[in-house]
């Protein structure tokens, strides 16, 4: 199958290609340029591969929680893709995309925090981007063998009220409520740096300010 996937929910225009299972991708900064440089790159991603749109059978699109120029941006592309080559389009939740991203560069080779981390099945991973107006967008997944389980809806909140509802869910956990052992936490996103100031010393030192997370769709 040969999908391509496209995300500018986030700070990044992120661009992928899949063809049975192989991934190579295009990432840059986004912003106010992601709508006259999606198209381009998918059209150039293409050419690396020795295909042409006409080749695609799948569409995907990160459909956020994200800024919302960068949503539309993405689904209006991935719309008219869709329309005029006759082809489906699946909605990735980008958070989740993120987890799995994160999930993987760390499982990998360990190099993306200073003390290498291998995220293990029933890892917990948080993820916070931010949403600005002093605002973040999270969600807090838990890695399983068969895919990734959400603990919480994807929600958006103040930093210091965030930091409650993490520690609420955590704690509501089987594994604390039976052993009152928290399970290993890795973070990403934004937010860890455009909020350090408002969120607490604990969570903050699980996260990365790595660029390459906010590769998204590498894991779509």
């Amino acid at each position: 199958m040969r999908v391509l996937a496209l995300d500018t929910s986030t700070e990044a225009l992120s661009v992928a290609l899949s063809v049975d299972g192989h991934c190579r991708s295009f990432d840059e900064a986004g912003g106010p340029r992601a709508s006259q440089r999606l198209l381009p790159l998918c059209a150039e991603l293409l050419r690396t591969a020795g295909l042409q749109f006409a080749d695609l059978d799948l569409i995907g699109m990160g459909a956020g929680p994200g800024a919302f120029t960068g949503l539309r941006t993405a689904a209006s592309a991935a719309q008219g893709l869709a329309y005029a080559l006759h082809l489906p389009v699946a909605r990735v939740d980008t958070l989740m995309a993120q987890a799995e991203t994160a999930f993987a560069l760390l499982h990998s080779d360990g190099t993306v925090l200073p003390d290498p981390v291998q995220a293990e099945p029933d890892t917990v991973v948080l993820v916070a981007n931010d949403a600005r107006m002093g605002e973040l967008y999270w969600e807090l997944f838990r890695a399983q063998t068969s895919g990734w389980q959400s603990l919480h809806r994807p929600t958006v909140q103040r930093p210091e009220h965030a930091v409650l509802a993490w520690a609420e869910v955590l704690a509501d956990l089987p594994e604390h409520l039976e052993t009152g052992v928290l399970p290993r936490l890795l973070a990403c996103g934004n937010a860890w740096s455009e909020h350090a100031d408002a969120l607490s010393a604990a969570f903050a030192s699980h996260a990365s300010d790595n660029p390459r997370l906010f590769a998204l769709n590498r894991a779509v």
